[in-house]
């Protein structure tokens, strides 16, 4: 991706979750896309997560080019855009994208720089989040000291699951390897995927990032990781609901009928300890590194359960 955009001077995107254009670790790429009046679709599906083309997430006279294994695919894409659809070809996309680099003559790179400030962009106000919950975090508060991890390794791994927290995760955290849901959306995936990680990248830190809700679906897996010796540290963002769904229902139909998605505090941390793993409780911003830290060096399967008010997603805009 770093080589199209050095050898085309454009900007090169990747998108993978479930939200779209409005995927918060995109930064604010929503309002870039609206600007554009080209679009190269590389082995990507024209589909709801660019809102099937259409204005006003993308020009209504935007032209698109598209490079797909899958004749199928291209075929959608006229379906939806019809003769904006301007030019495509069915090849493999690794071949392809050589040749583009060697066919490629960047002129200027203001565009592509434009569009990197806008990905890179996150709010000022995110700097002095704070909890309005006695004993509880805000999730930037919960996620943001653990990029020190991140940084401390150049193979270092970080893993999000889906749900409310997965989104701050995602918006907050980077590193050079990274899993997450997928398109399709799913939630569970987090300690499955922490355990593969571990698996294809010995000795490195793996940083895992679910909900409360999610850690419900496999915390077994903890039990494998103990029995096979596969440590990584998982951040479990606690804030006693099925978060996702609650603020779907605030939006909807108001709290006074937002019903059905209460959970109990649990004790994530001693489910872990119960399975053989490391595990601590977190209730204050400074002792998510120390904590974090400890769990690491513990070098078993950990589970920082990390108290937060229930913040929905952020929808990251300049304007």
């Amino acid at each position: 991706m770093r080589g199209l955009e050095d050898a085309l001077g454009i900007p090169s995107i990747g998108m993978e979750s479930p939200r779209g254009i409005a995927d918060p670790s995109l930064g604010a790429f929503a309002e870039m896309l609206a600007q554009a009046d080209c679009i190269l679709l590389l082995g990507k599906r024209l589909d709801f997560t660019l809102k099937f083309g259409r204005a006003p997430a993308i020009p209504a006279d935007c032209e698109f080019l598209q490079v797909d294994p899958e004749p199928q695919e291209i075929d959608r894409s006229t379906r939806a855009v019809g003769g904006r659809l301007s030019m495509s070809a069915v090849a493999d996309l690794y071949p392809a994208i050589d040749a583009l680099i060697d066919a490629g003559n960047a002129g200027s790179l203001g565009w592509r720089d434009e569009v990197r400030a806008a990905l890179a962009y996150r709010p000022a106000s995110w700097d002095t989040a704070k909890s309005r919950v006695t004993d509880r975090l805000h999730a930037v508060q919960a996620l943001r000291p653990l990029q020190a991890l991140l940084d401390a390794h150049p193979e270092a791994v970080f893993i999000s699951d889906g749900g409310e927290f997965g989104q701050w995760a995602q918006a907050c955290l980077s590193a050079p390897h990274r899993l997450i849901n997928g398109v399709a959306g799913p939630i569970g995936v987090g300690l499955p995927f922490a355990i593969g990680a571990r698996v294809a990248k010995p000795g490195v830190p793996v940083v895992v990032a679910l909900g409360d809700g999610t850690f419900g679906f496999h915390p077994a897996e903890i039990d494998t990781a103990v029995r096979y010796d596969l440590p990584f540290l998982a951040i479990v963002g606690n804030d006693a609901r099925w978060n996702a769904e609650y603020q779907i229902q605030l939006r909807e139909y108001g709290d006074a009928r937002a019903k059905g998605c209460e959970l109990l505090p649990t004790r994530y941390d001693r489910v872990s300890e119960a399975f053989g793993g490391y595990g601590e409780c977190v209730t204050h911003a400074d002792e998510v590194l120390p904590a974090a830290k400890r769990a690491l060096a513990s070098n078993r399967p950990a589970v920082l359960n990390v108290m937060i008010e229930g913040n929905a997603a952020p929808l990251v805009r300049r304007t």
